[in-house]
């Protein structure tokens, strides 16, 4: 069996991680897994896809760097291109909002919280400072309330280095429209996380969205209107606009339709898993676009498609979750495990243990563990990476 993976990047990102990254209890580059390193009798390209000929059998693709079409045969075909940042029709969203999706997310919101703290520093109006220091997190799903927890936290302790900001001018704000954070977690995890993240002075909006988003102010459902230079948006996930180009069928949202089994409905050589495909458990209900869920879908698909080439046929995906995680900022969590709950420090230990064992390989596994380990003792570097150009004395948006 000849395996071909077609990929824009040569790496992945362990997202799980990726906000540690960002902040700095995390070397960046240590949540970042080489393909080739792993992938050993994987035929790996570094490509763009330009589309698929779904009778012909091939997929369309150029080399980064280069403008010529290529062409690759397929038997069967895996499309698993992951999801997107959604970003809906909120004025001012795509010209003054930040994500975090990527390495260079993470990294450009610590340059950018950095240079901030300057800008506070060397300005004596106090309300401007305020402004200035507010972080705004719209979305409370996980990774939502862990950039508000984490950021909160970077903010009060990076303030230490500079005399004129004060700890209590340094304010992250979270935003969701639903009446609870973290709703794929039991009721009383979520309150649990809520009072914590109060308690840590993070302002929780529940039952709240964002209207409309400027260069100073970010303006709420309610006609309130905020003082903030940062909106980070991570309200929700949409399908890879790749998907929208190919003739597949999809959903009104736009995500791939699939059989039990994980092929795509309508064609018999073409599977689909992951965030951007509909696949659904034997109650009818569509799989979280969760990492466990995705990865064990690939198993599934990866055993379905061996046996479909022995001669065999391809047998209904069942999933059963283990559980869910979510970290809190400043060694705090909740978790829910194998119908266990936990909370606080027990559960952030757990969250740590487990992600550290899901990083491929034992040599990056040791390195993220001595940087945890250091993080302990040592305070971090509160400085810019410098792989930002800055404009007018500010970070550069995405």
């Amino acid at each position: 069996m000849e395996i071909v993976l077609i990929d824009r990047n040569n790496y992945f990102i362990f997202y799980p991680l990726l906000v540690e990254a960002g902040t700095g209890s995390l070397e960046p580059r240590h949540a970042v897994i080489s393909i080739r390193k792993f992938l050993h009798r994987t035929i790996f390209r570094m490509a763009e896809v330009d589309g698929v000929d779904f009778e012909g059998r091939r997929v369309s693709y150029r080399v980064r760097g280069s403008r010529r079409t290529q062409f690759v045969a397929y038997d069967h075909l895996v499309i698993a291109l992951g999801s997107v940042t959604r970003l809906p029709d909120v004025p001012g969203l795509r010209d003054f909002g930040f994500q975090m999706k990527s390495l260079t997310d993470a990294v450009g919101l610590r340059d950018r919280a950095i240079q901030l703290l300057e800008m506070a520093d060397a300005t004596t109006d106090p309300a401007l400072r305020r402004a200035l220091l507010n972080f705004v997190v719209v979305g409370g799903n996980f990774t939502g309330v862990e950039v508000a927890g984490e950021f909160d936290l970077f903010f009060k302790q990076a303030s230490r280095y500079y005399k004129n900001v004060q700890p209590s001018e340094c304010r992250v704000t979270l935003i969701e429209v639903a009446g609870r954070i973290l709703g794929a977690l039991e009721e009383e995890l979520s309150e649990y996380a809520v009072r914590r993240l109060r308690r840590r002075g993070i302002d929780v909006r529940l039952e709240t969205s964002v209207a409309a988003i400027a260069e100073e102010h970010v303006t709420l459902s309610t006609g309130e209107t905020l003082p903030a230079r940062t909106v980070v948006w991570c309200a929700g996930i949409a399908p890879n606009p790749l998907i929208g180009q190919l003739p597949l069928p999809v959903d009104k949202r736009g995500y791939i339709l699939c059989e039990k089994n994980l092929r795509v409905q309508g064609f018999e050589h073409v599977w689909a898993i992951g965030d951007g495909a509909v696949n659904e458990d034997p109650k009818g209900r569509a799989y979280p676009a969760t990492a466990q869920h995705a990865v064990g879908q690939a198993r599934h698909a990866a055993r379905n498609i061996a046996q479909v080439l022995k001669g065999g046929n391809a047998t209904p995906c069942t999933l059963s979750s283990k559980g869910t995680l979510a970290a809190l900022g400043c060694r705090t969590a909740v978790a829910s495990v194998f119908g266990l709950k936990l909370s606080g420090f027990p559960a952030w230990f757990l969250w740590r243990a487990v992600y550290l064992f899901k990083m491929p390989g034992w040599a990056r596994r040791l390195r993220v563990a001595l940087d945890w380990t250091v993080d302990l003792f040592f305070r971090r570097d509160y400085v810019q990476l410098g792989v930002h150009r800055l404009k007018d004395g500010d970070s550069e948006r995405n």
